[in-house]
């Protein structure tokens, strides 16, 4: 079947939902000229206003304002690039119950994949499971960086986090400062599971 045989997908657009988009369209673009490319983000106590103004969660916040300061459009089509060699990060700090620790990252050509472990301090029957819902932030005074989850996974009590860097990070972390922040995308697209539940057998 060729692309001109392709149907549209059925969904629900009309004039209205039509005037809202081309008002954020003409917002956006305002915004964009305004920033001259600078990457602008609310400070904490306007994030504070924001969430109580319009009832709207920091994890949700982060997202929107990660997104408009073009947080999903900087990676690179073809990937970080070749594996070059490992950098040791080791930064921990316990919040609330839990570690938290960069571990170390993994050094391509274009780019930088950090680790980070999360565990709660006490682990017993009675422990609930956590999802992290969060983003790591990368400051620096010499660079700019673009930060976008890579991979999550989670068991035992603990549960790791990894996420593309670009640019990469440098050898030495004198002037780079890392973060986790809030952040959970309000449409987060759902992948299909396949669930494996039958029984393998290795001869």
């Amino acid at each position: 079947m060729g692309w001109s045989e392709l149907r549209a997908v059925p969904n629900d657009y009309d004039e209205e939902i039509h005037a809202v988009d081309t008002q954020l369209i003409e917002l956006l673009n305002h915004r964009k000229a305004l920033a001259k490319g600078r990457r602008c983000f609310p400070p904490k106590e306007v994030m504070k206003e924001f969430e109580e103004k319009f009832d709207l969660k920091p994890p949700y916040l982060n997202w929107l304002f990660h997104s408009i300061n073009g947080g999903f459009h900087r990676t690179r089509s073809d990937g970080p690039g070749e594996l070059q060699g490992i950098l040791q990060i080791m930064k921990t700090t316990v919040q609330e119950g839990y570690q938290y620790r960069i571990t170390h990252a993994m050094q391509h050509e274009h780019g930088s994949i950090v680790h980070i472990e999360i565990r709660p301090l006490k682990i017993d029957n009675d422990s609930p499971d956590f999802h992290p819902r969060l983003q790591l932030e990368i400051t620096s005074s010499n660079e700019e960086y673009n930060v976008q989850r890579s991979g999550a996974r989670g068991g035992g009590g603990a549960s790791s986090m990894s996420f593309l860097v670009e640019p990469r990070l440098p050898e030495q972390l004198d002037t780079v400062n890392f973060a986790l922040i809030p952040f959970e995308e309000p449409m987060e697209f759902r992948r299909r599971e396949t669930f494996l539940d039958q029984e393998v057998h290795f001869e």
